[in-house]
């Protein structure tokens, strides 16, 4: 099914397709490559995890990220819709 209203995000003399705002936010600021390597950094912690004590403290660093990331998602993504 073809979405009513697709977003577009324009790099240069590309035009590509977003599946959803935060696909457009990653595309518009090019974090392609950051999104991958920390895909890649929970992919081998959440390995690594072999007993409770260790899932608590991975869970906690992910938690921490995200109070982190989460502000700067939400400044961006005012941001954007304002422009």
């Amino acid at each position: 099914m073809k979405q009513k209203n697709p977003l577009y995000v324009v790099k240069g003399q590309n035009v590509e397709q977003a599946k959803n705002f935060f696909d457009m936010l990653i595309k518009k600021l090019e974090l392609e490559p950051v999104i991958n390597f920390l895909q890649s950094m929970i992919t081998m912690l959440l390995e690594q995890v072999k007993s409770y004590p260790t899932f608590v403290l991975v869970k906690n660093m992910i938690d921490q990220w995200m109070a982190q990331v989460m502000p700067i998602l939400q400044t961006l993504s005012g941001m954007l819709q304002k422009a």
